[in-house]
Order: structure tokens, then C-alpha cells, then sequence
């Protein structure tokens, strides 16, 4: 019988919560108790992500998964494996989200889930300059409009997938509520030793050992909005990839060659204020308070005051027999709230 203390973590998502902060700060840290899969966000593409939606693991690679925990498990280390596509990818939805977890519940059954969640408008904002990082040519209008709304032939953008608490909830059915834990982005920034902590009791491990600077390293800064917005119209003529596959032509180094004319924007801040504001009052028109009500279930799955942390909640407290909307029902409002949190640049 394994000691409660070695069980694995999976570390889910969802996107721009920091992930490779996490990965590269803490789970690779065999000397805080965690040691991370090795060459994990190629396995977890192939094994969780690439397969048919009538397909699973092959045996042979849940004993692989098996094997390698009982490795970690002999040095007294809890096993990690960490992907945010593992939450699905938002520029389809989320769609395979369920079939990924049902995956996870099949290969690892005794897994611990970490989930990282984020104040939506923050994230659809990091989000969408990721989308144009990633190959994305379409606007911010015209990638969260479905066309031909009547009809579903192809996974599309979809606002519910930033309601976190069905997925929230689906793990929690399959795994445990106590073998869940949930814990906002903005906490990361703010107190990372004390989330870090959290994980490592989560997990067993002793958080005594966590260092109080553990994440004080220099973190990935983003690419300037002008930047970005210059590369979304050269996205869909040169770099023809899932996101833009009408682009006429395929440069497959265009990325690479993009990102070496960063020196060329370092004075272009004023350009990129205009943009941010623009690009969130979008963001504000189209969420309102869509999210207000499965906040507010979402803050008892944390333990935060998510209200602090410029989450939208309700005025009053729900009670207990309201249904909570998932993100999609309630229509955006007219007015726009008036204050936004300040998006981080880093993603």
C-alpha cells in the first residue's frame, strides 16, 4: 500500500495561470518532495489530448504512467504531471475537457487534481494575445461570434469554458472533493510561498521546506499589444497553422523570426495603453456579469475572498436552492462596469 503521502498530482490548467512557473519553480523540485514527468507536454498530447474520442491509453502506457509513480513513490516524492491543455484549449471550447478527465481517471484513479483558475476578464484578455501567439488571426469580435450559431460542426471560442465550476465539478465527482484543490491565479502573484505551501500539504509534503522566495524568479513578460495586434494580419498571410489555416502561406519559422523584432517596439507604450484599453472594454461589454453567479460557488470551491481579488460576484449572496448559471444565459449587460482589474503582462 502506498504511503498517502506519494500519490501523484495532476495539475490540470487551466491556461495562463502561470503553469510554467509552477512547472519550472516547483514540480521539478525533487528536494521539496515533487519530482515532474519526464518530457510530460509531449506525453500528455499524445496520450490524453491526440486520441479518438472513442479511444484511451493503451495498457502498456497506463502501466508506463503506474510504473514511473511507484519510481517516485520509492524516494518518498509525489509524481506531477502538469499540462493546462489538460482543461481543454479555450479557442475550442473546452470541448474535450471531459474526455481528457475521464482519461486521467482512468490511468492515474488515485491522482490529486490541482486546478488554477483566474478572474475571467484577465483571462480572456491574456488569453486572446496568446490566441495571435499561437497562430490566430481572427479579431477579438469575430473569434468569440459564432457563425452560424444554430449549428455546432466544429469546436468554437466559448464563454462558458471560463465558468470553471462544471469542470471543477466533474473532477471533483470522479476524484473527491478532498482530492481536488482549487486555487485562484491572483493568490499565486500576491503570496506564492503560501500557495505553494498549500500545494505541498495538499500533497503531503512538507511545506516547512518551501523557500519563501520560491517563485522570486524573472517571469516571462509578454509581447507588447502593438506588437501583437501588428502580428494577427501577418498571422493569416504567412503563417498557416490549426488557428489560420487559410493562410496562403506556410513559413513555418515565422514565429521565430517575429519575436527577434521585439527590440523594434521597446517605445511603444503609449500605442499599447490605447490598445489595452480598447481590447478590455470589448472584453467588458461581452462578459458583464455572466460569471457573477458560478463565482460565487466558485470562491466556497477555493477558500478565497475572490471578491478581493476583482473577481465579479453577486451583490447578495445566492441562496442555497438558486441555480448557478454556467456563463452562457445571462446576456452581457449595456453598461459597462466601471473599473477593470489590471491585466498582468505576464501570462
Amino acid at each position: 500500500m502506498q504511503e498517502p503521502g506519494t500519490r501523484p498530482l495532476v495539475h490540470i490548467g487551466f491556461h495562463k495561470t502561470a503553469s510554467t512557473l509552477l512547472q519550472n519553480a516547483l514540480f521539478a523540485r525533487s528536494d521539496l518532495g515533487f519530482e515532474r514527468l519526464e518530457n510530460d507536454r509531449y506525453h500528455v498530447q499524445v496520450d490524453f489530448v491526440k486520441q479518438g474520442p472513442f479511444d484511451d491509453l493503451s495498457p502498456g502506457r497506463i502501466q508506463s504512467y503506474r510504473r514511473r509513480n511507484r519510481e517516485a513513490q520509492t524516494r518518498g516524492n509525489t509524481l506531477v504531471v502538469s499540462h493546462e491543455r489538460l482543461s481543454g484549449y479555450p479557442a475550442s471550447g473546452g470541448y474535450d475537457a471531459k474526455l481528457i478527465a475521464d482519461r486521467i481517471k482512468n490511468c492515474l484513479p488515485d491522482a490529486r487534481i490541482l486546478i488554477f483558475v483566474r478572474e475571467q476578464r484577465s483571462m480572456i484578455f491574456s488569453y486572446y494575445l496568446q490566441y495571435i501567439s499561437d497562430g490566430g488571426s481572427l479579431s477579438f469580435r469575430r473569434l468569440t461570434t459564432p457563425l452560424q450559431w444554430t449549428l455546432s460542426r466544429k469546436p468554437e471560442f466559448d464563454f462558458r469554458s471560463f465558468a470553471y465550476v462544471q469542470c471543477i465539478e466533474y473532477y471533483r465527482r470522479l476524484f473527491g472533493a478532498d482530492n481536488v484543490l482549487v486555487l485562484p491565479y491572483e493568490a499565486l502573484r500576491s503570496d506564492g510561498c503560501r500557495v505553494a505551501r498549500e500545494i505541498a500539504q495538499f500533497c503531503r509534503q512538507d511545506s516547512s521546506l518551501i523557500p519563501h522566495d520560491i517563485f522570486k524568479v524573472p517571469a516571462n513578460e509578454g509581447m507588447p499589444i502593438l506588437m501583437q495586434a501588428l502580428r494577427r494580419p501577418l498571422n493569416a498571410l504567412f503563417n498557416r497553422n490549426q488557428l489560420s489555416p487559410e493562410a496562403p502561406i506556410l513559413f513555418p519559422w515565422f514565429d521565430r523570426y517575429y519575436r527577434k523584432l521585439r527590440p523594434l517596439f521597446a517605445f511603444t507604450g503609449v500605442f499599447n495603453g490605447l490598445l489595452r484599453r480598447r481590447l478590455m472594454g470589448q472584453i467588458e461589454r461581452a462578459v458583464g456579469e455572466r460569471y457573477a453567479e458560478s463565482n460565487q460557488q466558485l470562491q466556497r470551491m477555493t477558500g478565497y475572498d475572490l471578491r478581493r481579488l476583482g473577481y465579479s460576484l453577486p451583490s447578495r449572496v445566492a441562496s442555497l436552492g438558486e441555480p448557478v448559471n454556467s456563463g452562457s444565459a445571462v446576456p452581457a449587460p449595456k453598461h459597462a462596469r466601471p473599473t477593470l482589474p489590471t491585466p498582468n503582462r505576464v501570462a
